[in-house]
């Protein structure tokens, strides 16, 4: 995940990680002991303060990037990559063009087939070098 938020320079989100808690919940009459997962952001203020956050708090492509980064680090940190060699990434506009450019080159490495569905100008920002498709 560190790497991803590095290679994205969101320099607003520190870290990011998932904890197994267990919490007791009712189930009908009876209280159960029950395991879920608590999403935990560290953002960084303008004034370089940081603290734990919600990811109800974040912009809209703050979200995004938090979901990516959860999906691309299981994928990478798993090595799911080795049976299954494709990535699919859609509706990154919130992201911009730069960052998808870096994103693609560096999910590049680790996947044997990666389609990116991206709008015109986000796709400007990526070398020739990629295969496009520019019509169905």
């Amino acid at each position: 995940m560190d790497t991803v938020l590095e290679l994205l320079d969101y320099a607003n989100l520190e870290r990011i990680w998932i904890e197994k808690v267990h919490r007791d919940v009712r189930e009908g009459r009876r209280k159960v002991t029950k395991s879920v997962f608590e999403l935990h952001v560290i953002h960084t203020s303008a004034s370089g303060a940081a603290y734990e956050d919600t990811v109800d708090h974040l912009s809209e492509s703050e979200r995004e990037v938090t979901g990516l980064v959860f999906a691309l680090a299981g994928y990478l940190a798993h090595e799911v990559y080795e049976r299954v060699p494709f990535v699919l990434l859609d509706s990154l506009e919130a992201i911009d063009s730069e960052r998808i450019a870096m994103l693609v080159e560096y999910l590049d490495d680790y996947t044997g087939y990666l389609l990116v569905a991206l709008l015109p100008e986000d796709a400007a920002a990526l070398p020739d070098e990629y295969e496009r498709i520019t019509e169905i």
